[in-house]
């Protein structure tokens, strides 16, 4: 595991990468409970990982057509980020293009290494006083018991799903060179984990992702097609099921049900769709989008409604044409792992685990997305492909 954890990094991309540890950096410390001066250090960490992220772009040696486009979705997304004050689809335009020739295999080393620093620190400094372990409770409206453990993190479910991320990343690495020993490390360590903080969507998740990996190297190459058919397909099905539950639900019966297993989580929604209404492009500001008024059906005032569905939040945050983009993602990711059975369950499983989460505009999400985009293989092979021709072609003139 040594060897395949290793990071190669050219001078020229140096910038990028920077850059790259900066957001991540910024963006996890976001997961930590809230004190001032975490919140300003993640600031100039963002600040200045897009400093960098534009010096990068600005080195970049594009074609006329894709530095015509690389402008035309910037300008765009920045208005967007202007209107609305949430300038995360201009960040990562430049952040995609400046990973088309990157090796993202050394992102998700890098993402995976941030991880581990960032859990051990923050419960160090839990362990010291320095951060408190908020004891949270499920949300439902039935008895609600205060016995969940975040230690040092804002909430008790972001130390299993960091745990989860880990895993992924390594699959994602490692390919169908994953060690099974590892595999059955990490499947160890969520229930550790899951025992304190009682994430059952994590641990859930972890150990069908485990069990499918163990599963899958004993199996032939037969699968891959369902496989690599589930990848592309479950974005929108998912999609759909989420934005029909919160009509479904106001059938009540089974679909009442099914909303008290998840959490109550569909019923939130629809406070939610009923006050920012649906869009194609919402252009809401982030302060109008975040501030609600609405009371609960436990009595609870709530003034701000977290949508623990990536696929809602999405939907109502930014419009369905924003979702869209998101089957793009699942559909490249899907095809440039069609072949490796492995990496196509872990990509099932995050989709899957997002339907209870909300991780596709957060840092953990993030290597899927420059992954989806990246070109670096194929100009890597293009490239060694013209130097062998080259070689021949000066053979023969010698």
């Amino acid at each position: 595991m040594g060897k395949r954890m290793g990071i190669k990094i050219q001078k020229k991309e140096f910038a990028f990468y920077l850059s790259y540890i900066m957001l991540y950096v910024s963006l996890f410390i976001g997961d930590v409970y809230s004190i001032n001066e975490l919140d300003v250090v993640a600031k100039f960490l963002r600040l200045g990982s897009y400093a960098l992220i534009a010096v990068s772009s600005i080195n970049l040696r594009l074609k006329k057509n894709d530095l015509f486009w690389l402008v035309i979705i910037f300008i765009t997304t920045l208005f967007y980020g202007v209107k609305t004050g949430d300038l995360y689809w201009s960040i990562l335009i430049l952040f995609i293009y400046n990973t088309k020739k990157i090796n993202t295999k050394n992102i998700y080393k890098i993402s995976y290494r941030i991880i581990i620093i960032g859990i051990i620190i923050v419960l160090g400094c839990c362990a010291l006083g320095l951060l408190p372990d908020v004891l949270t409770s499920r949300d439902t409206v039935e008895t609600i018991n205060f016995d969940r453990h975040s230690f040092g993190f804002y909430h008790s479910n972001v130390m299993p799903l960091l745990i989860f991320y880990l895993e992924v990343y390594y699959i994602c690495i490692a390919k169908e060179k994953v060690d099974d020993l590892v595999i059955v490390l990490y499947m160890f360590v969520a229930f550790v984990v899951s025992f304190f903080c009682n994430s059952r969507n994590a641990l859930i998740c972890s150990v069908i992702l485990s069990i499918f990996v163990l599963f899958e190297k004993r199996k032939s190459q037969r699968t891959h097609r369902f496989l690599y058919k589930a990848a592309i397909l479950e974005v929108p099905c998912l999609s759909l099921f989420s934005f029909a539950m919160m009509f479904l639900l106001l059938r009540g019966g089974i679909w009442n049900s099914i909303d008290t297993v998840f959490s109550g989580r569909f019923r939130l929604a629809i406070f939610k769709m009923r006050r920012i209404g649906l869009h194609l492009i919402n252009i809401m500001s982030n302060n109008d989008f975040l501030n609600d008024n609405v009371t609960y059906v436990n009595g609870k005032e709530l003034d701000t409604i977290v949508l623990d569905n990536g696929y809602l939040y999405v939907m109502l945050r930014y419009g369905f044409l924003v979702l869209a983009f998101y089957f793009i993602v699942a559909f490249l990711l899907a095809d440039k792992n069609k072949r490796n059975g492995c990496v196509l369950y872990a990509i099932i499983i995050v989709f899957i685990i997002n339907f209870v989460d909300n991780d596709l505009v957060d840092y953990s999400f993030l290597p899927f997305i420059l992954w989806a985009f990246n070109d670096w293989k194929t100009n890597r092979i293009v490239t060694n492909v013209k130097e062998k021709l080259s070689e021949k072609h000066l053979r023969r003139n010698s």
